[in-house]
């Protein structure tokens, strides 16, 4: 069906949007004070995000209104796409797709603005600029879309760069790159609460005049529409007797806990079995490629290690206030754990993440990522079913609309660890930060002999330990007891091959080993949702972090039991009582309903205990304008 629109009023949008003037400036920065600040004074337009006027025909906003329609808003797009579902239901719509372009899902302004007036009109130019050889990371652009650039970024480079030069590469790989996600999940948008998957249209537009959907998802609104009144509104269609749906919905079931044969690699059979452009047709050439490049890559940046934490295609920044920190990986943990929740994964917390549970039931606060562990089995259906989707939680009460991206590792089937460019199986990203959950698989691999023949590695211990928690210790006698150790590695190996070889000792591809009755799953509670870790934890736990169950100050931080959080010494010094400062008054105090420990039952979702920085950002705006 052919849709008539304006097409200079969907240019004009984008590419005022796109490179409407900009002053590069410090983000602010906010904290818990911040947060009650908002939750004392919000603005009465605070759940409404304003359409802009190339969009929608629809009466004029006021100028303050006009120019926040101008602005990123990542709630707008989940809300207009909620009410194409709910129209779709009404209208018996069969077969419904959803628009979609990266420049009006992320927010790209900054990134494409990044070096200012310069221009340059060639790879050869900007690679000078940066400093590097760009190679095959760059290309020109046949027909470059109006303002913006004469070339587009093709692949990642992993040299060291600023952060205004990684915010402009990622920003640019997003406007002409990057493949379109294949559907979209919105958790809780379904019926009964259900999450809801709906494909997304896959012509991708050459130039943005191109794709006239996106103007048509505002088709019947007026100037403002709330994500939150879409998703009640969609939730009550759901609620009626007369709606007729063909939807796919997720249905979270309890999970059991895992067996051998949730370990076990998928056989692959010749790639010519195969029909092309399916997903075993893929692996099968993936497994048979020689080597495997390496496929996550993170925006490194210079002088600092912090880049290492983002996802090169949609960093933006490395510093945030411990609150912005939190609170991002507050709901990023939270869309993660529901969404393997409806899809009924066998997950469970996993390194610094399960240490973060552990002491308290929240990550930990100088944590930068999070850490989970799926089956081999559950990775298989994540990868067939949900691999480039984007995931949009609507189930908390303040909704933000943040978007997350679901992406694979090809390579996932070939289980050893290589030069370890490959040990991510799949990550679960933020496209507002860069910020992800590393999710890795646990397998049966041919990686133990090389483990086993490795003496004095960290992983070498890490296995014998599985077998004997005493082996660190008893190991810093060999060098003088050569007989012991070797009568005490002999009888560990024959140990560790017996149960490898009953299909029970399985290991990740950064050669962390597990028991299969290591792995039974207790449901508890993590940032105040639904979880699950292994029953085996303390031990999981006592192995990879030595002290880390009992040590009370870390690296500048330190536990106070009084409180039941991690306070920074700088503010709050080393007395193990609480803290005076308000920020961490408030933290303990915003935080008191979800903080959780390993005692405790975990069965209940509970609210946010954060409200996301860009909500804060947003209401200091709207009070600003009305003021």
């Amino acid at each position: 069906m052919l849709f008539h629109f304006s097409v200079s009023l969907l240019l004009a949008y984008v590419v005022n949007y796109i490179v409407a003037s900009y002053k590069s400036q410090d983000p602010p920065v906010y904290k818990a004070t911040d947060m009650k600040r908002y939750l004392n004074h919000r603005s009465p337009s605070i759940e409404e995000s304003f359409i802009p006027s190339s969009l929608s025909q629809s009466r004029s906003l006021e100028k303050w209104q006009e120019e926040l329609s101008l602005e990123h808003d990542p709630r707008l797009l989940p809300a207009l796409w909620l009410n194409k579902i709910t129209a779709s239901l009404v209208e018996g719509t069969a077969k419904l797709r959803l628009p979609f372009e990266w420049y009006f899902a992320v927010d790209l302004q900054e990134g494409l603005q990044a070096f200012g007036s310069k221009n340059m009109d060639s790879c050869e130019e900007l690679a000078g600029f940066l400093g590097i050889s760009l190679f095959d990371s760059c290309e020109t652009l046949q027909n470059p879309r109006q303002k913006t650039s004469k070339f587009r970024i093709v692949k990642p480079t992993d040299e060291p760069l600023s952060e205004l030069s990684r915010r402009y590469l990622g920003a640019n790989y997003l406007l002409h790159t990057l493949d379109l996600p294949k559907q979209v999940v919105f958790l809780g948008a379904g019926p009964s609460d259900e999450s809801l998957v709906v494909p997304i249209h896959q012509q991708q537009s050459q130039a943005i005049h191109e794709q006239p959907e996106l103007s048509l998802l505002a088709n019947g609104l007026d100037r403002r529409v709330s994500l939150k009144e879409q998703a009640d509104h969609l939730r009550s269609k759901w609620r009626s007797s007369r709606v007729v749906y063909t939807m796919e919905t997720l249905q979270a079931e309890a999970v059991a806990d895992p067996t051998a044969q949730d370990f076990t690699v998928p056989i692959l059979k010749s790639l010519f079995e195969y029909e092309e452009n399916t997903l075993d047709y893929q692996l099968a050439k993936n497994f048979h490629t020689a080597s495997s490049k390496k496929y996550f890559h993170e925006a490194i940046l210079e002088g600092s290690g912090k880049g290492s934490h983002y996802d090169w295609r949609f960093f933006k920044q490395s510093t945030f206030s411990s609150y912005e920190r939190t609170a991002v990986l507050h709901r990023l943990t939270r869309a993660w754990l529901r969404f393997a929740r409806d899809a009924c994964f066998k997950s469970w917390l996993a390194h610094g993440t399960l240490l973060g549970w552990h002491w308290n039931g929240l990550n930990m606060p100088w944590d930068e990522d999070l850490d989970v562990q799926i089956t081999m089995s559950s990775l298989h259906v994540l990868a067939k079913h949900y691999n480039q989707s984007v995931v949009v939680d609507v189930t908390d009460g303040v909704q933000i609309g943040h978007m997350y991206l679901i992406d694979v590792n090809p390579h996932f089937l070939q289980r050893d660890r290589g030069k370890g460019d490959n040990v991510i199986d799949a990550r679960f990203i933020d496209v507002s930060t860069g910020l992800y959950v590393d999710i890795t698989a646990l397998a049966v691999s041919n990686d133990l002999e090389v483990v086993q023949n490795s003496p004095g590695t960290k992983r070498h211990n890490r296995l014998h330990q599985v077998f004997d928690p005493s082996y660190e210790e008893i190991s810093k006698s060999f060098e003088h007891a050569p007989r012991l150790r070797d009568s005490i590695e002999a009888r560990l190996q024959r140990l560790e091959r017996g149960q490898w070889k009953a299909g029970k000792l399985y290991n990740c591809k950064d050669d962390h080993f597990y028991l299969l009755d290591e792995l039974g799953l207790i449901p508890t509670e993590f940032e105040g949702v639904q979880a699950y870790v292994p029953i085996a934890y303390h031990k999981i736990l006592k192995r990879e972090y030595p002290r880390g169950t009992k040590a009370r100050i870390y690296e500048g931080w330190r536990f106070s039991d009084k409180l039941q959080l991690w306070l920074p010494i700088s503010e709050c010094g080393k007395a193990a009582l609480g803290c005076d400062k308000e920020d961490w008054i408030l933290e303990e105090e915003f935080t008191r309903n979800i903080r959780h420990s390993p005692e405790e039952p975990g069965l209940i979702t509970k609210t946010p205990a954060k409200i996301d920085p860009w909500l804060l950002k947003r209401n200091q705006r709207l009070l600003k304008f009305m003021t």
